[in-house]
């Protein structure tokens, strides 16, 4: 099993000192990296009240430092997410949905799909759904997945669940499908409640068109804004997020995320990847300091 000890501490990195002295956009998860316990920006991971993320975000908006959220919540969330943010732009639905100018304008991605794959008036997430893509899942493992409730409602293209199974055979299963689904798993959470069973180790799970992800819409963003990859850095606590580290010059994980195994193994892969010594909201405002202190210096 790969060692959370093989990850760098961003404070010791001389390649994250060299990355945060050029980057120019930041690209954030939200659930378990810049949100505590609860899903509370005020709170620590363990639920008691912090405040270094809401002062990390105002120091970064006071110094005109972009950043754009990338997250599996859904628009409608993130859109009122942003506003109370400050920040204009932001990527939804694990990178299918891209919002830019508080919703002037917004672009989706259904990835691989062949044209003609939905029908007159269907959503892509109304097609995940009529090809049976949940139930197949529900009725494979038992017990082990259910929708991400109350996430999982108001979405566009992708569904979101909850559960623990295995990702290779579920996304065999999901081949097997007249539509081209990928299963992506996007970390460990902890629901208030669920009625999963022998369940300990519970994650948030997303389908999603095939060729879709937060890498992908990372660099169409980045194309969008004139940038390259040495021009941006990406924070999370999941291996999905980890991905992003193929499109930026950064990936910072925030120390909570290391106890994911699959976000270990991810990591492995990639010589950009660094970690926070705080969790959660406490890690993302190291993360901010560092980077206010490269370009000041």
């Amino acid at each position: 099993m790969p060692d959370a000890r093989m990850i760098p501490s961003l404070a010791d990195s001389e390649m994250a000192a060299a990355a945060l002295a050029r980057a120019r956009v930041l690209y954030t998860d939200v659930d378990g990296t810049l949100l505590g316990r609860g899903a509370c920006l005020l709170a620590d991971g363990e639920g008691a009240p912090n405040l270094d993320a809401a002062n990390a975000i105002a120091a970064l908006n006071g110094a005109g430092l972009p950043v754009v959220i990338v997250s599996g919540r859904n628009a409608r969330q993130l859109r009122e997410m942003t506003r109370l943010l400050g920040w204009p732009d932001f990527i939804a639905e694990l990178g299918c949905v891209r919002s830019y100018d508080r919703g002037a304008r917004v672009v989706y991605d259904t990835g691989d799909w062949p044209e003609g794959s939905l029908l007159p008036d269907e959503t892509p997430y109304e097609a995940i759904e009529r090809v049976g893509a949940v139930e197949m899942l529900q009725e494979r493992f038992p017990g082990l997945i259910e929708y991400h409730d109350p996430w999982h409602v108001d979405r566009d293209v992708t569904h979101i669940l909850r559960g623990n199974v295995p990702i290779a055979e579920a996304q065999a299963a999901l081949d097997a499908l007249p539509l081209p689904v990928t299963i992506v798993d996007n970390g460990i959470v902890h629901p208030l409640h669920h009625t999963l069973v022998g369940v300990t180790e519970v994650h948030a799970i997303h389908l999603v068109p095939r060729g879709t992800s937060k890498q992908h819409a990372v660099s169409a963003d980045l194309r969008a804004r004139g940038l390259g990859a040495a021009d941006a850095m990406a924070i999370g606590d999941s291996a999905a997020d980890v991905s992003m580290a193929e499109m930026v010059g950064l990936v910072t994980v925030v120390s909570n995320g290391l106890r994911d195994p699959k976000l270990l193994e991810c990591a492995a892969g990639f010589d950009n990847v660094v970690a926070t010594n705080a969790s959660h909201g406490s890690g993302w405002a190291e993360l901010a300091s560092a980077w206010l202190a490269a370009r000041r210096g």
